[in-house]
């Protein structure tokens, strides 16, 4: 296993400190309200173009979106026509909204407000300021660490619905980890125990519960979704032997910097 650990980094973008968390990050809120991280933080949502959720002022119905552009010179932000179409007019009468999306495994929102219309080639976007301050929840005790270029299988099966459910990690923390599963056939929603989770890391099988703190996917045509959650249930050998995993990841990442 370790001697994958070299070719882990090289995609790595976790490890940069502003964003440094773990997924126990949804019980310590927390607003990021310097501009040049907010900037930061906004062009990393456009390159990675996640699915948004709109919510409008006054109206139950959640709306979707994605963040077209980021215009630093002109300090505003594009974003894409709302899904489903109604939600448009809706917008138009209210010019405002809270967009809410998860990065690296993380939930933000903010506020948008005084936004725009515009049209081309027939299709609605909306131009509004960049948000003086960004929710996002940040706890520095348990960096995540992105090993999507190790193949750590995860098992379980959902309490709930009693499905079988199985994924490789895409990153990982001393408090949680985060699971890409091809498809939600055991219906994971937020809030979700997991039994029975087993993952396996240098010849040693930890078994844990997994409590799921989010569930989004993964592009909106796509039937793959990310599942972040926190363990539950583990032994102290558990925990030791996690440590000193992520301890050897850490060190991996510490000798790249250094080259």
């Amino acid at each position: 296993m370790l001697s994958k650990l070299k070719h882990l980094f090289s995609k790595a973008s976790a490890s940069t400190p502003e964003v440094d968390d773990d997924l126990l990050a949804f019980e310590n809120p927390n607003f990021i309200t310097d501009p040049d991280k907010i900037a930061r933080l906004l062009g990393e949502i456009e390159s990675s173009s996640p699915l948004c959720t709109i919510q409008i002022e006054g109206f139950a119905e959640d709306f979707s979106s994605s963040v077209l552009s980021i215009k630093l010179d002109k300090n505003a932000i594009i974003l894409d026509e709302l899904m489903p179409q109604h939600g448009n007019d809706l917008l138009l009468r209210s010019r405002a909204l809270k967009l809410s999306t998860f990065h690296k495994g993380i939930h933000l929102s903010f506020h948008l407000a005084n936004i725009e219309v515009g049209h081309s080639k027939g299709i609605n976007y909306y131009k509004a300021p960049l948000p003086d301050r960004v929710f996002y929840p940040q706890r520095r005790r348990s960096p995540r660490l992105e090993i999507s270029a190790i193949d750590i299988p995860f098992s379980g099966v959902v309490q709930r619905t009693g499905i079988s459910i199985g994924g490789y990690l895409f990153d990982l923390s001393r408090g949680g980890a985060g699971v890409s599963v091809p498809v939600n056939r055991a219906r994971v929603q937020r809030g979700d125990v997991i039994k029975n989770c087993q993952l396996t890391f240098d010849d040693y099988v930890m078994d844990f519960e997994f409590a799921v703190r989010f569930v989004k996917p993964v592009s909106a045509t796509s039937p793959k979704v990310q599942i972040g959650g926190i363990f539950e249930g583990l032994s102290a050998r558990s925990q030791s032997k996690l440590s000193y995993f992520i301890t050897s990841l850490e060190r991996v990442e510490i000798r790249k910097q250094k080259a």
